[in-house]
């Protein structure tokens, strides 16, 4: 039967499931660490005695130079030991690197005081034969210590190593979770506060379509929307095709290359600013376009402005049509009439302040469309990041399921959170 449990219940159940294994591992490691410590404290009784005799030797027979040079290198041989043995502890072998050091300390350890020794042998014999009998058996016995500690390194340190990394995983899982939830609580607040332009945009839309029903402001908006076709109409039919050789003609001006009248020069200037403008304050005629144009005519056919020949019959059209067979008086004729009925209902102190209404509210829903606009699309994005973090939950939860499935030989259920499931 599968097992069920929450992440912080994963270790707990492990631990029993394995707890005959476990409970030999840990005594296998107290016993290996008991029996190391206890050789290293007996090889530096060993080396200790070993110094005392030496140096009692050093001291009491100088006369004897075999004797006395022997004793001299047992003296710095134990001395070297001492410091091996001091600055190379085990360690604590209760986890998966420390088991693996306290193994690879203890051999190193061995096979540095065997080193040791025998870099010195060659000094002290024939002498202290049975000292160095028990030196030699000292060592060796830490050698195999060394040894059983791979051993049970082989045999245990995988169980260590897996524990570990459930530990470590379920910290991990512990941490996506709360991430998770932080996530989904601010995708919550973003998408409750989107929901709550809702109102806002629906009441101000009914103000300005109320407002858009009184009749001053419904003609003000045909006259507005009117001006605005006849203004593509003059871009069409006026300027199309003009608007390079008109830069071109305003910079030759400004650099005295070619003679224009002050005025028609600082009208040039405005019609390419702004074109609609310009032309709807023009009197009847547009006076002054048709001087530009005229002047550019002149350009044109003196070759100031170096056209390609297609470009250049197509300007010569443009303003023939515009200076000669006046193509643009109705256009001009429209809407400067529009422009005046226009003035006139903005002369009316009511007209002009339901417009002045009428735009503060269409201004102040496009502010809070774009903050609508901003909270949907940063809704999004969290809840895509919050998938992408649910995946990753629900991914790493089931390796990590596996893995302790493999480890308990039981099958199990990490269980999460529903909140977590449902982003």
């Amino acid at each position: 039967m599968e097992a069920a449990v929450r992440p912080n219940e994963l270790e707990p159940w492990l631990k029993g499931v394995l707890r005959v294994q476990i409970a030999n591992a840990d005594k296998a490691i107290a016993k290996a660490k008991s029996d190391t410590e206890a050789q290293i404290a007996s090889l530096n009784e060993v080396v200790a005695d070993l110094t005392a005799k030496s140096e009692k030797d050093s001291a009491e027979k100088r006369n004897d130079r075999a004797i006395y040079k022997s004793a001299k290198a047992v003296t710095r041989m134990c001395l070297e030991l001492q410091n091996l043995l001091a600055a190379n502890p085990p360690g604590d072998p209760h986890t998966y690197q420390g088991l693996k050091q306290f193994s690879d300390t203890t051999t190193r350890l061995a096979s540095d005081a065997a080193k040791v020794r025998d870099r010195w042998i060659g000094h002290i014999r024939p002498y202290y034969i049975l000292d160095m009998m028990s030196l030699n058996a000292s060592i060796d016995r830490l050698r195999r210590l060394g040894e059983q500690a791979w051993d049970l390194f082989n045999k245990d340190g995988d169980l260590l190593r897996r524990l570990e990394e459930t530990h470590t995983r379920v910290e991990k899982i512990q941490d996506l979770e709360e991430s998770l939830q932080k996530q989904i609580a601010e995708c919550k607040l973003v998408a409750d506060e989107a929901r709550s332009f809702s109102p806002q945009i629906s009441d101000v839309e009914s103000q300005i379509e109320s407002l858009a029903a009184n009749p001053k402001v419904a003609q003000l908006r045909e006259i507005d929307n009117r001006l605005r076709e006849l203004r593509g109409d003059l871009l069409a039919m006026g300027f199309r095709r003009l608007g390079r050789p008109l830069r071109k003609l305003e910079t030759m001006a400004a650099r005295g290359e070619f003679p224009m009248a002050p005025e028609v020069r600082d009208k040039l200037s405005e019609y390419l600013k702004r074109p609609f403008t310009a032309f709807i304050h023009e009197e009847d005629g547009y006076p002054f376009l048709k001087s530009i144009l005229r002047n550019m005519q002149q350009a044109v056919e003196r070759k100031k402005l170096l056209l390609k020949q297609r470009e250049e019959r197509k300007v010569l059209e443009r303003i023939d049509n515009v200076a000669e067979k006046n193509s643009l008086d109705g256009i001009h004729h429209e809407a400067t009439k529009l422009l005046g009925e226009r003035r006139t209902y903005l002369q009316d102190p009511e007209c002009l302040e339901l417009v002045r209404t009428y735009r503060q509210k269409q201004h102040d829903l496009k502010k809070l469309q774009a903050q609508y606009a901003d909270l949907e699309h940063r809704s999004k994005l969290l809840t895509e990041k919050a998938g992408t973090l649910r995946n990753s939950l629900v991914q790493f939860t089931k390796e990590t399921e596996q893995l302790a499935e493999k480890l308990a030989k039981k099958p199990v259920k990490i269980g999460l959170h529903q909140a977590d499931l449902s982003v």
